[in-house]
């Protein structure tokens, strides 16, 4: 089945979120064991959450064998509304909640270009070679034919 043939299902979105999730999460917890804090280091912390989220988002991505916009959305906006629990436990204000979309945008973009141009490995066409500019090998045939004197 092809990528573009196949739907994502809700199940798969899921998955992707709790892979992208559990990713920030679990390094959340190393970067506060590590001693790297939003108020000690703004700007590493940023730095590591990003990229530690875009690598969630390229799990998910291969786990779900897909690189679909839709897929790369549902997953943005799942996280993004995962999210708003900070907002329930006074973790975060509502306008950083809202604020925060940008970066969680920028890390699923983060996360789409850390897997390449596609998941899937296409072979390529053998057409492809015979357009190819071949050179003429008949006087290395020639000489390959001649006896040797050795």
């Amino acid at each position: 089945m092809t990528d573009r043939n196949r739907s994502i299902g809700w199940r798969a979105i899921l998955r992707g979120v709790a892979i992208v999730y559990g990713t920030t999460f679990l390094s959340g917890l190393a970067f506060a064991f590590a001693g790297i804090t939003p108020q000690t280091d703004q700007v590493a912390y940023s730095l590591l959450a990003l990229l530690t989220g875009a690598v969630g988002v390229a799990l998910a991505l291969r786990v779900a064998d897909t690189t679909r916009l839709s897929y790369l959305v549902a997953i943005g906006v799942g996280v993004w509304l995962l999210s708003a629990t900070s907002v329930l436990l006074g973790a975060q204000s509502l306008t950083g909640w809202v604020n925060s979309s940008a970066f969680i945008a920028t890390t699923v973009i983060l996360g789409r270009l850390l897997t390449g141009i596609s998941v899937e490995t296409v072979p390529t066409p053998a057409m492809l070679y015979s357009l190819l500019p071949h050179k003429n090998h008949s006087a290395l045939q020639k000489r390959r034919a001649r006896p040797s004197r050795f």
